[in-house]
């Protein structure tokens, strides 16, 4: 009795080693190999509009509802209308653009917003591809870039003049002593148109 007693005595400490053993082994072992870092797509190219313009279809759009896929991971297509027409295209032409899911390319567009598209047409499709961004939203800075490329079509809008009365009171003063003279000058000229009928009657 005494023997199995000093047996399950024992247990206790045998698994203790048995543990440190363990973690020992453990902490000791090399770590596994980590996966191959995933490598970073190359720095996508800047846009340049002077190779943009290159492209057949060139102009400024609207989208005008949101994209649609044509299958999983391919093209997401979206309806717009042309505003301005500058290069391949009519203008207020309804046309539907594909977005190339490329890791340089613009990930999607907004409903509602302006655009300008620099796109070749590939069978019935017209499609944003290639190296570079070939959509750029619609900024002042870049419509006076293309107003550059394409000068006799985008030209500068007219400014509208517009005459209004003077709020000063010393504008209004003046407004008040220059219609009198007005007035003058007009009964003036009738006169003197009428003495010039009248002249003529005496002479014939």
């Amino acid at each position: 009795m005494t023997g199995l007693i000093f047996a399950m005595r024992r247990v206790p400490q045998f698994l203790a080693a048995l543990a440190l053993a363990v973690t020992a082994v453990v902490m000791t072992s090399p770590a596994p190999a980590s996966a191959a870092p995933v490598t970073a797509p190359a720095k996508c190219p800047a846009f340049e509009l002077s190779d943009a313009v290159k492209e057949p279809l060139v102009f400024h759009a609207r989208v005008t509802g949101p994209g649609k896929a044509t299958k999983k991971g391919g093209p997401v297509v979206y309806p717009v209308t042309v505003v301005k027409a500058l290069k391949g295209v009519t203008g207020g032409s309804s046309l539907d653009v594909a977005l190339n899911p490329g890791v340089c390319q613009k990930k999607s567009l907004t409903a509602n917003e302006d655009y300008y598209f620099f796109v070749q047409k590939k069978g019935d499709t017209i499609l944003a591809a290639g190296s570079a961004p070939r959509v750029e939203e619609y900024t002042d800075k870049l419509q006076a870039e293309i107003a550059k490329e394409f000068p006799e079509v985008i030209a500068p809008e007219p400014q509208q003049v517009s005459f209004s009365e003077p709020a000063s009171p010393e504008g209004q003063k003046l407004v008040e002593v220059a219609a009198p003279g007005v007035v003058l000058v007009v009964v003036g000229l009738l006169g003197l148109i009428i003495v010039m009928i009248l002249g003529r009657r005496k002479a014939g």
